[in-house]
Order: structure tokens, then C-alpha cells, then sequence
């Protein structure tokens, strides 16, 4: 089909792993609407069990039968955008290089190489799928080079080995969902004994996961930030050897005629623009590639309210202050905790030597220091667990009155705190500086 502009251009090797690269253009394209349809799904069943008629339940312990309902249908939703949300995008239109661009026809072929410029001028951004190799192939340096010769064309870097990680940690998050809902259905526990099992099964190894996160992410910048220093046009591979004197004449024609001054610009403007848009915000990955990782969040949040709020005879305080404290906790407190893990594995990486005879003892060294300081940040959990929600229940069932609090005021204490954790959420995830005039780009 004939179209008269693209969407996007989709940038990248042709050799990588492809599900590295599906899972990471459906985390891009689709990971907010996913996010959303499964907060919906929740929410219709969550209100059809509390108004309609309940579905069946697992018998618990406690005496209040647990609903897995809410997280199966959110999360099912969710997935199923995933899987098949393509099919609704039928407008978006992409250039991709192997199907947009003839490859049994040579004349065709040539063609279509030398006309790569019109086609980037004919879209609206350009996604990168990066991996180690980008930058080491002829073609993909070219058309960035290119893209980047286009005033006011967004540049956008998704690095494929960070979101298969994001994708690893959120079937994580939706396993571990399952498994606190099944265990809270055998055993009764304290709310001391709950927070230390979700932390210990669920946060510790979520939060390894993200400073492992943040380790790749350093590596793959340092990485990247060599490629650009070390570059040079006549080194960069390409499959098709025939195929070099065709992108050459291209680079000379938009570079008054010479490889070097192709050289220099991707050595300076180009090296500036890309690692400028890696580093967008303060926290390693931006907002919303963390909240994709919590596509069970709010499900599971919804099946415990249908288990204990629905029956319970709690202040009609304690309840808002509850779930304002639950809702501050997914799209804040995570969030912040989160970025807190990355940068610890960012920097961990910054200061580890690639070899060497003392190569060994500082991974070890690092991954003591991992282990404390995820220890730290799950303390911290802890005590924001302590005050957002323990504190706030004491203050509704009238236990602090003795200090002067009366039962409503849970409700301005829960404002008090989560509103302190959406500050700090916010501080974390702003953005670093602002980009100068001639730069494009972003990350996620």
C-alpha cells in the first residue's frame, strides 16, 4: 500500500534477536494501553462481584474468601493488548528497512537506499531498536546520521536488552502477585509478618532485578559512548559487501562529499544528541518504563480490597486513607524505590574494571555492597509500609487518641506522607537539564 508519510522509521540490525525486539517495540507502542486496560478490567470486575453477583472463591483461613478474580481478568487484559493490540493500530504506518525497501531487485534496492533521506523526511520519528552492535553497522549508522540531519525529528533509543529485563520483571510482579494472594488464603499472619514476607519474596528480588538493571544500562552506556568516540565509517560492517558503494555515495551527497566530515559529525553531534537522550531524567529509566513492570499492581490491590475492605468493618476514614496510601504506593513509592535499586546498579558498574587479577574480589565487593544497600532500600519500603499504613489505622481506630488525634485525622496524615512520596517520586523522575537547540531524542 501507498502511503504519503510514516509514523516511524524503525532503526535497527537485522541480525539481533528478534523477540528482543518485538517485546521491546510492544512495550513501547503498547505498554501505556496495556497498563490502562488492565486497571479498567479490574475495576469492571471488581465492581461486578461487589454489586452484581461474586464469582467463586478459594477458601481462607481467615474467613474471608480470597478473590483472584480482579488480578486473572487485569492481568489477562493487559497481555491480551499486548498480544494482540497491533491489530487495532491498522493507521499507524512504520518503515521497516527488510519489508519497505525491495531486496531482490537490484535496481529497486539501490533506489530505495538512495531515497532513505525522503523516507525519514516523510516520518515522524525515528525509533531505534539498540543493542551492542548498532552502532557497528554500516546501515544503522547512516540512517541516524541521516535522521539526525532533519531539523526537529525526534530520535528515539530503546535499548533492547533494558526492556526485555522490564518484561522479565513484570511477569515477575504478576507471579508474585498470585503467590501473596494465595498465601494470604492458607496462613494468617501479623501485618509485621506480611511486610516481612513481601519483602523478602517479592521487593528483594524485584529490587536485584533493577539494580541488575541499572548495571546493564552503565555498561551498555560506556559501551556505546566508545563506539561513538572510536567511529569510522570505513570500519562499520555490512552484510551485503555491494551494498557499501551505494550507502557511501549516499553519506557523500548529504555531507559535502567526503566520509570524514560523516565521521566527525557522528564523533560530536551526533555522540552529543545520543547520549543526551539516554540521560533525559535523573533516574535511569523514565516513568513509565517502570510502571509497565506494574501491570498486576492494581488488580492485585483490587482483590485484596473484594477480600478484606468489602467485608471488614473499618472507619469509613481508614478505608480512603487506605487506598489513597495504595494507589500513592504503585505510582509513586515503587516507582521511587525503584530508581533507587537503578542507580545503585548504574553506579556499581561505573566503578568495576573489566579484568584484571582484583576483577574477581570487586565482583564480590559489588555484590556485598548490592546486597546491603537493597537491604536499605527494602528497610526503607518497610517504614514507608509503617507510616502510610499501620499509623494511619491506629489514628482511624481511635488508638492515638490519647496523643491528641482524633480518628479522622488518619486522613490528613495520609495526605501528609503519600503527598511526601509523590514529591519525592516527582524529584526523582524530572528531567535532568534541557535539551540545546540542535539536539533530538528520547529514551523510552
Amino acid at each position: 500500500a501507498k502511503v504519503s508519510e510514516f509514523d516511524c522509521f524503525i532503526s535497527h540490525v537485522c541480525s539481533s534477536p528478534g523477540f528482543n525486539k518485538y517485546i521491546t517495540l510492544v512495550l513501547d507502542q503498547l505498554g501505556l494501553s496495556a497498563f490502562v486496560s488492565a486497571i479498567v478490567g479490574s475495576l469492571m470486575v471488581f465492581a461486578f462481584q461487589a454489586f452484581c453477583h461474586p464469582l467463586p472463591r478459594i477458601d481462607s483461613v481467615c474467613g474471608y474468601p480470597t478473590s483472584i478474580w480482579e488480578l486473572v481478568g487485569g492481568v489477562a487484559i493487559g497481555w491480551s493488548v499486548f498480544a494482540f493490540g497491533h491489530t487495532l493500530c491498522r493507521r499507524t504506518c512504520c518503515f521497516f528497512d527488510c519489508v519497505s525497501i525491495c531486496q531482490h531487485d537490484p535496481e529497486l534496492k539501490a533506489m530505495g537506499i538512495m531515497n532513505i533521506p525522503a523516507f525519514l523526511r516523510a516520518s515522524r520519528a525515528m525509533v531505534v531498536l539498540w543493542d551492542e552492535r548498532y552502532f557497528t553497522r554500516l546501515w544503522c549508522v547512516y540512517e541516524i546520521a541521516v535522521a539526525h540531519s532533519i531539523d526537529g525529528l525526534p530520535i528515539r533509543i530503546l535499548p533492547t536488552s533494558v526492556y526485555a529485563l522490564v518484561a522479565v520483571t513484570q511477569l515477575y510482579m504478576c507471579v508474585g502477585a498470585a503467590a501473596d494472594l494465595l498465601f494470604r488464603s492458607v496462613i494468617v499472619v501479623s501485618f509485621w509478618w506480611d511486610d516481612a514476607l513481601i519483602i523478602a519474596f517479592v521487593f528483594v528480588p524485584l529490587l536485584s532485578l533493577q539494580a541488575y538493571n541499572g548495571r546493564r544500562f552503565a555498561k551498555m552506556y560506556a559501551q556505546l559512548q566508545e563506539q561513538f568516540e572510536t567511529f569510522d565509517t570505513r570500519r562499520a560492517a555490512i552484510s551485503v559487501e555491494s551494498d557499501r558503494s551505494l550507502i557511501y555515495a549516499g553519506i557523500e551527497e548529504l555531507f559535502d562529499g567526503s566520509l570524514d566530515n560523516f565521521n566527525s559529525i557522528v564523533r560530536t553531534t551526533l555522540k552529543s544528541a545520543a547520549m543526551g537522550s539516554l540521560t533525559g531524567q535523573r533516574a535511569v529509566l523514565p516513568y513509565w518504563c517502570v510502571m509497565w513492570q506494574l501491570l498486576s499492581a492494581i488488580p492485585v490491590i483490587l482483590s485484596k480490597y473484594n477480600i478484606y475492605v468489602l467485608h471488614m468493618e473499618s472507619p469509613l476514614c481508614v478505608r480512603l486513607a487506605g487506598f489513597l496510601s495504595d494507589v500513592t504506593g504503585v505510582f509513586c513509592c515503587f516507582p521511587l524505590l525503584s530508581a533507587a535499586a537503578l542507580e545503585l546498579g548504574k553506579r556499581s558498574a561505573l566503578g568495576m574494571p573489566p579484568d584484571g587479577s582484583w576483577a574477581a574480589l570487586r565482583h564480590i565487593g559489588v555484590g556485598a555492597v548490592h546486597i546491603g544497600v537493597v537491604g536499605v532500600i527494602a528497610a526503607l519500603y518497610a517504614v514507608c509500609r509503617l507510616m502510610a499504613y499501620q499509623i494511619t489505622d491506629m489514628i482511624g481506630r481511635g488508638e492515638m487518641r490519647r496523643l491528641g488525634l482524633e480518628d479522622w485525622h488518619c486522613l490528613p496524615w495520609a495526605v501528609l506522607v503519600n503527598g511526601a512520596t509523590c514529591v519525592a517520586a516527582v524529584w526523582a523522575f524530572r528531567p535532568r537539564t534541557q535539551k540545546r537547540s540542535g539536539e533530538s531524542g528520547s529514551f523510552g
